[in-house]
């Protein structure tokens, strides 16, 4: 080809030649489109030149038509598609002064080139009529600028979503915000429910005790309840003894003078192993105070050991773990920012970014309440240590002290909220499964009501065990705290002091009757009412039935 290149892209403006070159150059472009076409697919017309063919079609070739430009080997490689097209070519070279056509756009006439194209293409009759390039390019200009510009409104929009994805979005975006409100009525539930199985171990259980000890000293066989009350009462008992033996002011600058590890890091990993505690003590303990009578008494021996062990550890665990809450809280650096940010956004990490089924939901509820409560108690010890320790409080220490432990409380919240916000929008889960949460955990009490006859001597235990709430570790840490801090202030050499211990002692008990009798009365009501207005066979009932805190479902255990 390079004496047709030669010739092509030499100037020469003689009248004579016009035909000639014309020739050449599509001599030129179809042997060269017909070799692109045996590595891909392109379409005919697609080239620049292609505006220039039909400019020139009503030129005759002098050298036949364009098949006699392309090589041999190119014939034989390549037959049918370009034979078709030499015809079509052909035949609009050789009528192109007289035949005429009509256009498929309208009642305007083709000429013998756009008609030799039109049959080319296959005969598509939809084909818009060509412009030249510089036209194309302005026009599209024109219109991408007008669409930018909000000016043209033919310039075609990307297809939106539908109305119904619409109206799921919204509703997913309304149930985001409807969260909070059904999240918190169901953690106050098991916030109190907590609350009063802990108070339940400083009021009753020293008056059931002296009625075991009372049935021992008449030389009575005392029964399986009494046995469970005096077990219990002589590990809180022990625990404390030992407990008394740790110091907490070294304690407290063990964890703050530390360098190994950071205060945020040394509270993450005492929160995980507060929670594997937890999932172990449940068993431990169930299995001293269920054994009864078919346990020997070397059995019970060996289950009263391994109980003691562990509250002992589980304690330790509580212990250094409020301590380091109250480092955080006294520093005067951004160690207690630091500590809330890690603690919060690994919580967030740890369920927001994977599937979670409801029965997963339920598990991560049950632990935001514990959780809770177990802060709340962490605070009151750490505001009894800074009381006992201060002596002159001024308006400034504590205001600044009252706003650091409000904002440890204030950013728990809120992180509960944000976390079950985003798990039931990824998950595609309804606010109102947190009232069916609170409904099973109603039934429990209700059922364990009437197992007992109507007179359960813990009716909420039932609940307590399901959220995975162990209260005895939490109350020898209290009592450790108050038998060294509190204690020694009230003045027990004098009766005022023996006056004010009755009194706390009573507020507790009253404490403790109001929190159950409302919410027995709760409970019973919101079963009875859930019971008459659900209709046979509507929705789909969530079975939660052995389904707990630290209940293996879904390869996941929260």
């Amino acid at each position: 080809f390079s004496g047709i290149n030669l010739s092509v892209l030499r100037d020469d403006a003689s009248d004579g030649k016009a035909a000639r070159l014309s020739s050449r150059r599509r001599c030129i472009y179809f042997a060269c489109h017909d070799l692109s076409r045996m590595g891909e697919s392109a379409p005919l017309g697609t080239h620049p030149d292609d505006a220039l063919l039909q400019n020139h079609g009503q030129h005759k070739s002098p050298r036949g038509s364009r098949s006699s430009c392309i090589p041999k080997h190119a014939k034989e490689q390549h037959t049918s598609p370009t034979a078709s097209r030499s015809a079509c070519s052909s035949k609009g070279d050789d009528g192109a002064a007289t035949s005429k056509k009509k256009s498929p756009l309208g009642d305007r006439e083709l000429t013998a080139g756009e008609a030799a194209s039109s049959v080319c293409d296959g005969g598509n009759a939809a084909r818009p009529p060509r412009i030249s390039g510089s036209d194309a390019q302005s026009k599209s200009f024109a219109q991408f600028l007008g669409g930018q510009l909000g000016c043209d409104s033919q310039w075609p929009l990307h297809d939106g979503p539908t109305a119904s994805e619409l109206q799921q979005r919204r509703e997913g975006i309304y149930n985001f915000f409807q969260v909070p409100l059904n999240l918190e009525p169901f953690l106050m539930f098991g916030y109190l429910a907590c609350l009063e199985s802990f108070v339940q171990q400083l009021t009753f259980l020293p008056l059931r005790m002296a009625s075991a000890l009372l049935a021992l000293v008449r030389w009575r066989s005392p029964s399986l309840t009494q046995k469970r009350d005096l077990l219990r009462g002589l590990l809180i008992l022990l625990s404390w003894f030992v407990l008394l033996r740790y110091d907490m002011s070294q304690a407290y600058h063990n964890v703050r003078n530390q360098s190994t590890m950071k205060l945020y890091v040394v509270f993450n990993v005492l929160e995980i192993f507060d929670k594997l505690c937890s999932s172990f003590g449940q068993d431990i303990l169930e299995s001293l105070y269920r054994a009864g009578r078919k346990r020997s008494t070397w059995g019970m021996i060996l289950d009263f050991v391994i109980a003691f062990v562990y509250i002992n550890l589980h304690t330790l665990v509580l212990f250094y773990q409020s301590v380091a809450l109250n480092v955080a809280v006294n520093s005067h650096n951004n160690v207690l920012l630091t500590l809330l940010i890690s603690n919060n956004f690994t919580e967030l990490k740890a369920n927001v970014f994977k599937r979670c089924e409801s029965e997963n939901l339920f598990q991560v509820s049950c632990s935001d309440a514990v959780e809770r409560f177990q802060l709340s108690v962490y605070l009151l010890l750490v505001l009894i240590e800074k009381l006992v320790q201060t002596k002159d409080w001024s308006t400034k220490r504590l205001q600044d002290f009252g706003i650091s432990l409000l904002s440890v409380y204030v950013s728990e919240l809120f992180i509960d909220w944000i976390k079950h916000a985003f798990i039931t929008k990824f998950n595609r889960i309804r606010p109102d499964v947190y009232s069916k949460f609170m409904h099973i955990l109603c039934c429990d009490t209700v059922a364990n009501m009437q197992w007992a006859g109507g007179g359960a001597d813990e009716p909420l235990a039932a609940v307590s065990s399901r959220m995975g709430f162990v209260p005895i570790p939490l109350l020898c840490l209290v009592l450790r705290v108050s038998g060294n801090d509190v204690w020694p202030l009230m003045q027990l050499r004098h009766w005022s002091g023996w006056l004010m211990a009755l009194l706390l002692w009573l507020s507790l008990c009253a404490l403790k009757v109001f929190i159950s009798i409302v919410l027995l009365g709760f409970a019973c009501l919101r079963s009875e009412l859930s019971s008459s207005m659900r209709a046979p066979g509507e929705g789909k009932k969530l079975n939660l039935e052995g389904v707990g805190r630290f209940t293996l479902y879904g390869k996941q255990i929260v």
